[in-house]
Formats: structure tokens, C-alpha cells, sequence
């Protein structure tokens, strides 16, 4: 399979709202829709918000395309700071894979192409943030040589998840 990455433009964001949802949809709602995921991904994933990131340049977006169809993509936010250690770095906020596209290298790519970027700017380690249960999401980094260094909690309405804090030293 023969991918293309690069960074997301302005005319990406309706794509990248509906991978999203595709994406996060098919992580959480293992038992079905309910109000609470419904109304998660219509408030978190729109075009707009999506643009705006974009737009605003304080995190970036590199995308991947297989025949000019966007599969994946990557958000890095710089001088995030790290909910465990409390200390400014890199954060992999999201890492997305359409899952027609998992198991074909595309997630591989895009979490190398975030590590270079963010060596590039002078880093030196990245963090990310994985739902405890995505034994899939959790295996993948470990095998990256991703090292756990807590859990915290995402907030969903009254909802509690669990998720792992992973850092790398780049």
C-alpha cells in the first residue's frame, strides 16, 4: 500500500471531523450509541473546530492519504503539559487510523512523522494518552517503546474512563 503524509490544510477539517467520529465511535461505543457519545463527538469533532486548529498553528496535523482519500492523521500539540508529570512537553493528542487502513503501516507512519517533527523542533520526548481498554491502542505504543507512567481520568458527562499516560524519550 503506498501512502502519502502530509500537513493538514484548511480544506482537510471536514474530513478529519468525519474520521473522528468514524474512529472514535468505533473505540467507545463498543455497546452501541448513547446520548453521552452522540453528544461527545458532535461538540469535539466538528469541521469548524477542526479548521481552527488548523488555522491557529499552535498544534499541527499531519495527514494520510492513500489515492487522495484521507485514512489517518495525527494531531501534536507542543508545550502541552503532561497530566502525570506536570511538566511542559510534546503531546501525540490524537493518533486516528480509519480501520479499513490498521495493520497497513499508516499508524506506524504517522506516530514516526510526529516523533521526527517534534525531534526537529528540539525535543526530546512525547507523551500520549490511551484508554485503558483499547488493548489494541496500548499494545501498539508499547511495542514503540511508549513506557507507562500513570493513569488519569477522561470525563465524559458523569462517565469516568480510565486512560494510561504513555511517554517516549526521543
Amino acid at each position: 500500500m503506498t501512502f502519502h503524509i502530509r500537513m493538514a490544510k484548511a480544506d482537510d477539517a471536514l474530513n478529519l471531523a468525519a474520521l473522528s467520529t468514524q474512529v472514535w465511535l468505533h473505540t467507545y461505543a463498543k455497546a452501541g450509541l448513547r446520548n453521552t457519545l452522540s453528544r461527545y463527538v458532535f461538540a469535539a469533532f466538528t469541521e469548524k473546530k477542526l479548521a481552527a486548529e488548523i488555522a491557529n498553528g499552535a498544534k499541527q496535523l499531519l495527514v494520510c492519504e492513500v489515492d487522495a482519500c484521507l485514512v489517518g492523521y495525527v494531531k501534536i500539540a507542543y508545550r502541552a503539559i503532561c497530566p502525570v508529570r506536570r511538566l511542559e512537553s510534546v503531546e501525540i493528542e490524537t493518533l486516528y487510523v480509519q480501520e479499513h487502513f490498521s495493520g497497513h503501516g499508516v499508524g506506524s507512519a504517522l506516530l514516526q512523522a510526529a516523533m521526527d517533527h517534534s525531534r526537529a523542533k528540539g525535543w526530546n520526548e512525547v507523551f500520549l494518552m490511551v484508554n485503558l481498554e483499547n488493548h489494541r491502542a496500548r499494545t501498539f505504543y508499547e511495542t514503540r517503546a511508549f513506557e507507562r507512567i500513570g493513569t488519569v481520568d477522561f470525563a465524559l458527562e458523569d462517565e469516568r474512563h480510565a486512560n494510561a499516560v504513555l511517554i517516549k524519550y526521543l
